[in-house]
């Protein structure tokens, strides 16, 4: 019997290990998206990355979002995705206190529009003064770039005009269109995902200059190849046919690698953004 169990427990060991593996390896690596549209648009944006990154890992994935970008975020550094498509000072603040990794950015930068109604009302900036804007959360680096564009024309938020948060930068344009608030600060992504109908009821107020656009991240603490992921996603382009979906959906156009420089650049809105992060617990 002794000998038995010896060669009985060196195989049960090695079952049992390869059938943890088995387990881990069919557990589907999670993708975090930020919410700048509503789940359902995110989702089916996505669709045709999650098809294309299946087939070529080889592994089921499963894509996720946030109530807000402030949710989203503290999600993503509690370890709750293997990778998120972040904001970039979102995505600097998780590799400066967590060390998640950047992979790439989409090509096409981001910016504020800032976007009014049809009907002549908002003209100038001072036609702002007292009224309400919007925007998906004030946690967007869009609405940073905003606010800091309109206190330099003399009008600061509290003070000279009254903020309020949208579930999305959609419904931030439904918002201006209806005419419940003067302005919505919207991302150009989110612009030409727009309906017809809804442009044709608002009009370009003003385009704020260039930001970084979204950024891929991987958790440090993830399984999967850094590099290999990194080249896939660079590899997702409009020759293949999923990409050529997705950009067309989105507005996008590439992605292209992040550097350190471009890293190290978003340092300026740290600090804004872990005061707002704190200040939204």
């Amino acid at each position: 019997m002794k000998r038995t169990f010896r060669r009985i427990w060196p195989c049960l060991f090695v079952f049992l290990l390869f059938h943890d593996m088995a387990l881990a390896e069919s557990k589907p690596l999670r993708i975090g998206v930020l919410p700048i549209v509503s789940p359902r648009l995110l989702l089916k944006n996505y669709e045709s990355v999650r098809l294309y990154l299946e087939r070529e890992l080889g592994q089921a994935l499963e894509f996720g979002t946030g109530a807000s970008f402030g949710d989203f975020h503290r999600q993503a550094m509690a370890g709750e995705y293997d990778v998120i498509v972040t904001a970039a000072h979102l995505a600097r603040l998780g590799q400066r206190e967590k060390g998640w990794r950047p992979l790439v950015k989409y090509k096409t930068p981001n910016r504020a529009i800032l976007l009014v109604s049809k009907k002549p009302t908002i003209n100038t900036v001072e036609d702002l003064r007292g009224k309400t804007v919007t925007s998906a959360d004030p946690l967007a680096l869009i609405g940073m770039q905003s606010r800091q564009w309109l206190l330099e024309r003399g009008l600061k938020v509290n003070r000279d005009y009254q903020y309020i948060d949208s579930a999305s930068f959609t419904s931030a344009a439904y918002a201006v269109a209806h005419q419940q608030v003067a302005l919505a600060m919207i991302s150009p992504s989110s612009y030409t995902q727009l309906p017809e109908a809804l442009k044709s009821e608002t009009r370009i107020f003003q385009e704020l200059p260039e930001l970084p656009g979204l950024i891929w991240m991987m958790n440090p603490k993830s399984r999967l190849d850094p590099v290999h992921l990194k080249r896939l996603l660079l590899g997702f382009t409009s020759d293949v046919a999923e990409g050529r979906t997705f950009y067309q959906l989105t507005g996008y156009v590439s992605m292209l690698e992040v550097t350190d420089e471009q890293m190290r650049a978003l340092d300026i809105y740290v600090e804004e953004t872990k005061a707002l992060l704190n200040a939204k617990q």
